[in-house]
This record gives C-alpha cells, sequence and structure tokens, in this order.
C-alpha cells in the first residue's frame, strides 16, 4: 500500500470499500474535511475521538472507514494517511484493512532559512501545507542570520528597519530584504497550528550576527557601523559577550518573539562563531577573567548560558547546534542539534546524551542538508541513514528526532526551494515515523504513489529518477556546487575563525 511514511502495522482483512477522495466525511475538524469533500455527519467515513494505545487506528471494512484517535492531531494524520491510500485517481476499491500506526520521534522537522534569501508568507504556508500531508509536526524557521534580520521587533525596530536590507547578494548590486510582521508571524503560526505543526523559531547567537550588528552597533566589541552581510561565509562581527546591553537587547527579542511564537523549543544557534573581536576586547576580558575562564570556548558557554537563563523566563526549552557543547558548560536545559560530521563531535553528543541525559535532534549535514544537490546528497542516502547508529545504540533514548535542514545561500526562487525541499524531504519524514528497518526499493516504490499530493498543490519536486545521479552526473553536480559555495563567500570573511576560537587569547 502507498502510505508515507510507512505505518508501524497493517492487518489486511477481506473484501473492500468503494471511496471518492472527493467524499463528504464525518468530522468536526475543518482541516480533515478539508482534505475531502467536506463534512457530513451521516458519511461512512467517520473521524471519532477515543481511547486507544496509538497514535491512530484506521479501520477499512466493506460498510466503511472509521479513524480512531485519542488527538485531534492523530485524527489528522488518520485523515492523510487515507488521503494517499484513494490515490491520484480518488475513486477506488480501498482494501479492508486497519491501520495500527505511531511515531517513532516525537520531532519530525523540515528547516527554512529566509534570511539568507527571504520567501513571502503564501510559500512558507504553502510549505507547511505539503510538509502536514507526510507527517512533519516541525518547521524550524531560521530569522536571523549575517545576511538579514526578518522580524519586526517593536522595542528594536532598527532590527527591521535596518537589519532585514542589504545592498547587494554575492556582489550583484541589486538591493534585497524583507520581514515578517507580527501580523504575518501570527498567520504563518496559526496555519501551521491548523495542520498540527509547530514553529521553531531561530535566533542565531552569539555569531550570524552582522544584521543585528549592523542594525545596533553598540552590541559589538569595537561599537563600529557595520553593514548587513552581503556575501556569505563566516562574519567576525558578532555580539559582544561583556557589554550588559546585549543581555538587555536579548531579553526584548525573547519577550517579544515568546509573545509571536508559543511554541515550547526556541532555537538559539550557537553555531560557528568566530571570535577574532571577543579576543582583543576589553569588556570581553573583563568578563575572561572575572569568570576565571580557561579559553574562548568557556566565553561562549558563559554567554549562551546567560542567554538560556533569560530564555527560561518565558517559558522556552533552548536548542543550540551542537557547536554549543564544545564549551563543556552548556545548560543542562538545552536540547542540542546535530549537524556536524567530524569523529570528536559525534562523540562529544554521545557523551552528553548518554552521561548527561541531553536530548539531541539529528540533522547530519552529510545528508540530510537540502541545499546540497543530488549528487551529493541522494535521495538513497537519505534514506539509509539511520538515526541512532552514529551516535550508538546507548543514544537511541536520547533522540527528540529528525530534521532536514535548507539553506538558502543559493536558492532564490520559490519553485526553486521546493525542488530542493521535494521529494528528499520524505525520506527524513519517514525516519522520523517508521520503524527501524530499511528497504530503499520498497521506499521508493511508495513514494512514487503519493507524489499526486504535491502534484495538486502545484508543489515543484525534483522527479524521483534524477533523485540518485551516476557516479559521473554526482561529481559534476558536486563540483558545480562547490565553486558556487567558493564565489558566494565573503574574501574578507573571518577565515581563520576555527583557530581562533580554540586559542586561549592574551589578555
Amino acid at each position: 500500500m502507498n502510505i508515507l511514511p510507512k505505518p508501524f502495522r497493517i492487518d489486511v482483512a477481506e473484501g473492500s470499500f468503494a471511496f471518492r477522495s472527493d467524499a463528504k466525511v464525518a468530522t468536526d475538524i475543518p482541516v480533515i474535511a478539508s482534505l475531502f469533500g467536506g463534512a457530513d455527519a451521516a458519511s461512512p467515513v467517520r473521524f471519532v475521538k477515543g481511547d486507544t494505545e496509538w497514535d491512530y487506528v484506521l479501520r477499512i471494512t466493506p460498510k466503511g472507514v472509521t479513524a480512531l484517535a485519542a488527538t485531534d492531531e492523530g485524527l489528522f494524520h488518520a485523515a492523510v494517511t487515507l488521503l494517499q491510500l484513494a490515490g491520484e485517481a480518488g475513486e477506488t476499491d480501498l482494501p479492508a484493512c486497519t491501520v495500527y500506526d505511531k511515531p517513532r520521534y516525537a520531532y519530525r522537522a523540515g528547516m527554512i532559512d529566509v534570511c539568507r534569501h527571504f520567501f513571502d508568507v503564501d510559500t512558507v504556508k504553502k510549505l507547511i501545507d505539503s510538509m502536514a500531508l507526510f507527517k512533519f509536526n516541525h518547521l524550524h524557521f531560521h530569522l536571523s542570520d549575517d545576511q538579514g534580520f526578518r522580524l519586526r521587533i517593536d522595542a528594536l525596530p532598527k532590527l527591521h528597519q535596518v537589519g532585514s536590507e542589504r545592498k547587494g547578494t554575492c556582489g550583484d548590486g541589486k538591493p534585497t530584504g524583507g520581514y515578517y510582521t507580527k501580523a504575518q508571524i501570527k498567520e504563518i503560526v496559526d496555519y501551521a497550528a491548523e495542520r498540527y505543526i509547530e514553529i521553531v523559531p531561530e535566533i542565531d547567537l552569539p555569531g550570524h550576527t552582522r544584521a543585528i550588528v549592523a542594525a545596533y552597533p553598540e552590541l559589538s566589541c569595537s561599537g563600529k557601523p557595520t553593514e548587513v552581510a552581503s556575501w556569505f561565509g563566516i562574519h567576525s562581527k558578532i555580539l559582544c559577550t561583556g557589554k550588559e546591553k546585549v543581555y538587555e537587547a536579548l531579553d526584548v527579542i525573547f519577550r517579544e518573539m515568546s509573545e509571536m511564537f508559543p511554541c515550547k523549543l526556541f532555537h538559539l544557534g550557537g553555531d560557528e562563531v568566530a571570535k577574532l573581536e571577543w579576543a582583543k576586547c576589553p569588556d570581553c576580558a573583563a568578563v575572561y577573567k572575572r569568570e576565571g575562564l580557561k579559553n574562548l570556548e568557556e566565553l561562549q558557554g558563559y554567554f549562551t548560558n546567560k542567554a538560556i537563563n533569560i530564555l527560561k523566563k518565558y517559558g522556552k526549552t533552548p536548542v543550540l547546534w551542537n557547536e554549543a557543547l564544545k564549551s563543556d558548560v552548556l545548560d543542562e536545559s538545552a536540547v542540542v542539534q546535530y549537524w556536524t560530521t567530524d569523529r570528536a563531535s559525534a562523540e562529544r553528543v554521545a557523551k552528553a546524551v548518554c552521561e548527561e541525559g541531553r536530548r539531541v535532534v539529528m540533522s547530519r549535514c552529510n545528508p540530510y542538508y537540502l541545499d546540497y544537490p543530488c549528487g551529493t546528497h541522494s535521495l538513497k542516502a537519505m534514506y539509509m541513514l539511520e538515526p541512532a547508529e552514529e551516535l550508538g545504540k546507548s543514544a537511541e533514548a536520547g533522540i527528540l528526532g529528525v530534521e532536514c535542514p535548507l539553506w538558502t545561500e543559493h536558492i532564490s526562487e520559490t519553485e526553486e526551494l521546493f525542488r530542493h525541499f521535494y521529494p528528499r524531504a520524505l525520506a527524513v519524514a519517514e525516519a522520523g515515523w517508521s520503524a527501524p528497518g530499511k528497504d530503499y526499493a520498497d521506499f521508493e516504490e511508495r513514494l512514487k504513489g503519493v507524489l499526486f499530493l504535491l502534484d495538486r498543490r502545484d508543489v515543484p519536486y525534483i522527479p524521483v529518477a534524477e533523485c540518485n545521479p551516476g557516479k559521473i552526473k554526482s561529481a559534476l553536480q558536486t563540483a558545480a556546487f562547490g565553486l558556487k559555495m567558493q564565489r558566494g563567500c565573503d574574501p574578507s570573511s573571518a577565515r581563520n575563525w576555527r583557530s581562533m576560537s580554540l586559542k586561549q587569547p592574551k589578555f
């Protein structure tokens, strides 16, 4: 049966039920009714709330269809399963069976970066709508980076007035920008909630903050004016650790964002921090000496924990990229998002999970990053990755879930955005929902059978036949992407940020 993600269990019975996907269904949940022909209490296709240990149970008999779930979300999941079973024609004889289903992980997410290139409300809603059809339940919303700050914060208006605009992109000389008003954020959050998806906002700190310090230079170490970055790469214009006004500004941002985003999780970034200015800043030096720190990683840990303590006032749980663990002092409440591919990082994350009881989101760059071409990160590679494998079996219990990020340095058009997301993201949707065990041929067959759901919504995607290029095409795609990345990086960006991050400063 063409169901994706693959259900936990299907018990096949005798007979069938004549079904039309445009037929009305018995439900009081508007979004479920909208998937079919509307609501009708007399319909033989019924969605019923009731006790069950499963996320949902979908029972098809010759007399009708009954979906049972303890929650509205479970009933929605049953509805999208039924929609897939109905197939492209929508008029079919459904085989009698009972589907027992539940997710493997609580967190199943995609990510969209709207900083490098901005995408409007309708595009974000279209992404949410399509994700919901495959049982994703979170959208990580990357809202702040060197190339743009994408929110309106009333108490700090320069963040959107200055921080959302840049003079060009990689030397093209074409001014570009964009930000979301509070009304637009509410529209996005409400739309997602109706489809049982939570929005997880990210404000990347303390690095990737050049747009913030362009708006408010006094938040940097030097206090000197700078511009929103128009090139990519790692930038050294970052937030100062020693100025109290920085933490006051974060409090303002977190307070207003906590009102916009009701989700419990809140991403604080923490990756790729070029600490060059910290190493020669008297304000940072004062903190360094006062706290008895040993290196600049511990200084980042100090900053991050101060930010976390502010965030906690608003009832949020922090999420950080796995580099935040390098300080060895990261607040125990923080969830770690694992993206790097080096052995040392994997061992550090595994230790944090197994010895500290920390939770982790698996987003291994290779192959889960969707901005890379199929020749680098193929559909099959994404499907075959077992989330728990790299951290070891003992870390399985600490895995909160999976996420496939889509960075947009080199993605500016809506069609391009969706073609990078689909269909490869559906391999991650299955990893997050289905029981362990890999059968790529079976997955690909089911995948081809459900892509009509994207066609109906005019969602572009790469044909499955092009998602696993051969060696020659893969090599050419990888080389072309590498050149594109190289050409897009700022020649004056912080080339030696990695080594400086680990050095002991000469304060």
